[in-house]
């Protein structure tokens, strides 16, 4: 697609005294005493508010040393290949109706504080990118729902033993609804009883390496967790896996593969699940753009009944990657519970980028509703820039910078999922499009996706009990144009659909918002949004209007 420059962050410029900007500022102060105090939380604030300033520190000394610089986008790198970039946000919603009530709809002034740190590193045997922010909150009219809300998106891989030994490593926290049928929002900061703090981690260190020369393996052992608060639908799993494969270099045409995995998964307090697997795949390549593969093997589980059953499995699939910017990988296995199949395309051309993906698998994570699929603008253009940006820590922040500078975040165009309380099988696509100009952007997103419990009788299954299939349906367009190198215009529009086919519920939630921003200097941004948002429902309809002014400072 060309180069991509930052132009409302020149390197050149020299970074404003932001202590300084923040003294002047009384009604700032003002914020930040309030969000503190009235919030009882100063240890953990202070805590973040001190790593920001460490951070500022190391950054000063960093810039001394022009070897230090970065790359790419704004990011502040140390000559030993680590990112800090700490900040903090002020932002003011105005809402006409903040508890999203039809009944009794009241307007309020919402003051969030965000001190946040993005960390990474590309260079060493730790590799890996880790964002966290703490929100604060506090509601002007209603002061008892003042509350603190974390967000963190950390992924990394770390070489224990040079080419053996490694641990591959990932953790969110974020807001999630609890039941797709209760009250959704476009905005967290509003309040809402359905929704819920949600974090979640996975763990897995593995060993690979050679067999006599003629095959490869690797051996991996996997936790994840999964919880939330107050939440019946915490959810764990343990799995260990092996698989041993022939040498590719050895086998032009002809390759194979033995798989093995044990799944032990568990649901808040009942009882564990296990899920047993055994196949054997023969790869053949047609050309060295086209392969072939046919599987077959047994799966031993007690998904779906009170004791383990065994089945026969069997399976085919092919990959076809015709240039490094077209691929189709497709796979097909009969399971235990019908068909099961993934199916992605992707292609890309210098300023678009095209993706289709859908699925068919079962789900033992409580985080339901198409989780796994490509759902945000960052996901979309962090694939797009794999061409200009190959290192994965480079490109995340030239993915950072792009949305930054055309008025949109990594959470732009993102599809709602709902936490579930039993293992489930899933059906989704995904489509999405972007199409990248010179001054003008437009991200087009639409998603399906179908939900139902393994085991129709299973106790306390939520939203999936009695059988019911809940059918999920989403659109998302974005539409940004860059005014000057300094601020742009972004118009999104949203609207999600659920519904059930037994509970015969439903709900619609549309959203649209336009949002100015504008980069003030090197370190301060400033955007200004208005927004309304209609959502649909048997229970609890609602309707709202927000205007909301957010200023970003990076140290």
């Amino acid at each position: 697609m060309g180069t991509v420059t930052d132009t409302g962050n020149p390197v050149a410029n020299r970074r404003p005294d932001v202590l300084a900007v923040l003294q002047r500022s009384r009604s700032v102060n003002r914020v930040l005493y309030r969000c503190v105090g009235g919030l009882k939380v100063f240890p953990l604030a202070a805590a973040s508010l001190g790593v920001l300033c460490i951070g500022a520190r190391a950054q000063e000394m960093a810039a001394q040393d022009p070897a230090a610089q970065s790359t790419v986008g704004a990011a502040a790198t140390s000559r030993a290949g680590w990112s800090l970039t700490p900040s903090l946000s002020i932002r003011e919603t105005l809402t006409s109706n903040v508890r999203l009530s039809s009944n009794d709809p009241r307007s309020d002034l919402v003051s969030e504080v965000t001190p946040q740190l993005k960390l990474s590193s590309n260079v060493g045997r730790l590799k890996g990118s880790l964002d966290y922010s703490l929100h604060g909150l506090l509601y002007a009219r209603e002061s008892a729902f003042n509350d603190v809300q974390q967000a963190l998106s950390a992924q990394g891989t770390l070489e224990a033993i040079e080419k053996w030994a490694y641990v591959d490593a990932n953790a969110s926290i974020s807001q999630q609804s609890v039941s797709a049928f209760g009250t959704r929002s476009s905005d967290s900061a509003l309040i809402n009883s359905n929704r819920t703090e949600v974090s979640s981690f996975q763990v897995s260190p593995y060993v690979r390496g050679r067999l006599a020369g003629l095959a490869n393996y690797e051996v991996r052992w996997r936790i994840a967790s999964t919880s939330g608060q107050g939440s019946a639908a915490d959810s764990s799993s343990e799995e260990a896996s092996l698989r041993v494969s022939s040498d590719a270099s050895s086998l032009r045409r002809l390759g194979w593969s033995a798989d093995y995995s044990q799944q032990t998964s568990k649901f808040g307090s009942r009882e564990s699940r296990t899920m047993e697997r055994m196949s054997g795949t023969l790869l053949f390549s047609v050309t060295p753009d086209l392969r072939l593969l046919a599987r077959g093997g047994t799966e031993n589980n007690d998904l779906a009944s009170l004791n383990n059953k065994q089945y026969t499995t069997w399976g085919s699939g092919v990959v076809w990657k015709p240039t490094d910017r077209t691929t189709l990988d497709a796979n097909y296995d009969h399971r235990f519970f019908g068909n099961g199949y993934k199916v992605s395309f992707e292609h890309r051309t210098p300023r678009t980028v095209w993706s289709f993906a859908t699925a068919q698998d079962v789900n033992t994570s409580s985080l339901s509703g198409g989780a796994g699929n490509p759902r945000t603008v960052f996901d979309l253009l962090f694939t797009q820039f794999a061409s200009i940006a190959p290192d994965p820590v480079q490109r995340t922040a030239l993915v950072d910078a792009f949305l930054q500078n055309n008025g949109l975040t990594r959470a732009t165009l993102a599809t709602g999922g709902f936490l579930s309380s039993t293992a489930s099988i899933e059906r989704s696509k995904t489509f999405s499009v972007a199409l990248l100009g010179l001054r003008s952007t437009l991200l087009l997103s639409a998603y399906t996706n179908d939900s139902r419990a393994v085991d129709p009788a299973a106790a306390g299954a939520g939203d999936l009990a009695n059988g019911n299939v809940l059918h999920q349906r989403g659109l998302s367009l974005t539409a940004s144009q860059r005014l000057t190198p300094q601020s742009s215009l972004s118009l999104g529009f949203s609207l999600n659909k659920t519904r059930g086919d037994v509970s015969n519920r439903s709900t619609d939630l549309r959203s649209l918002s336009t949002t100015w921003s504008s980069q003030l200097s090197r370190d301060v941004d400033l955007s200004l949004t208005a927004r309304r948002a209609l959502f649909s429902s048997s229970n609890d309809p609602y309707n709202e209007s927000a205007l909301v002014a957010n200023l970003r400072v990076k140290f």
